[in-house]
């Protein structure tokens, strides 16, 4: 997902994306144009993609829920506190959440939510078309997924962000969400002290682990497990190295 800025007193990213925009009037419209797809699965002009970030935080499940367990607050992935809309009940399946960047506007639609006490965590929605002039790419998804897993008989947490896509580039597309997502599980520690996990024997002086899968062939280091201690780099520049990179890899 692709988040908005943030203030410095919380250690946040800055969303620098200045037109990101619903391409279709309605989330009736954005369905019927996905429903024509071609033989790739995507519409016209759009090509498959996906990517996985894996991350682990050395906080408990319910820790970990405080953060990000609310679908309206997305303080910890970009939007200052209260600027994201609701269509409907919070957590709940056919809720829309809307919200801006930049004068932009984002759409997500839940598919599946479910927040037992004891974890898992599971939180899928629809992304709907978005445009990204700087990196002259449009993309949109129909599964983008966050999963919190409690490990360590409860003392650290798995966040699992990964997202299926149709793009005008599948690899700087997918680039650019790796990035995105990972800086968000990281923001996650921040907001929790900012403590690094290794194994399960420790919970201190050591490195945050990361792994992850991706259609595309290397993704761009723009953030590194420290970041995390350092603060967050701005989406803007996320974008542009992002893209960069990917251009060269091509």
């Amino acid at each position: 997902m692709c988040e908005a800025g943030r203030g410095t007193k919380t250690q946040e990213h800055i969303m620098g994306l200045s037109t990101i925009t619903c391409a279709l009037a309605g989330a009736a419209g954005v369905v019927a144009q996905h429903n024509a797809s071609t033989a790739n699965g995507c519409n016209d002009g759009f090509y498959p993609g996906t990517d996985t970030v894996i991350y682990t935080v050395p906080y408990t499940y319910a820790q970990v829920m405080s953060i990000i367990g609310d679908y309206k607050n997305l303080t910890w992935s970009g939007s200052p506190y209260n600027t994201v809309t609701l269509n409907g009940t919070d957590n709940t399946v056919g809720t829309a959440r809307t919200y801006d960047i930049d004068g932009a506007h984002v759409v997500e639609t839940i598919t599946t939510s479910s927040k037992p006490a004891n974890g898992p965590y599971e939180e899928i929605h629809v992304l709907d078309l978005l445009t990204i002039p700087q990196a002259n790419v449009s993309f949109y998804g129909d599964y983008d997924g966050t999963i919190v897993t409690p490990i360590c008989s409860g003392a650290a947490s798995t966040l699992n962000f990964t997202i299926n896509l149709c793009a005008t580039n599948a690899t700087l597309a997918g680039g650019i969400l790796h990035t995105l997502h990972l800086t968000d599980a990281q923001t996650v520690g921040v907001f929790l002290g900012g403590q690094n996990f290794s194994y399960c024997g420790t919970a201190t002086n050591s490195t945050a682990t990361s792994t992850s899968t991706s259609t595309s062939t290397s993704t761009p280091s723009m953030v590194t497990t420290s970041a995390a201690n350092r603060g967050m780099p701005s989406v803007s520049t996320v974008i542009l190295v992002a893209g960069l990179g990917w251009a060269l890899a091509l």
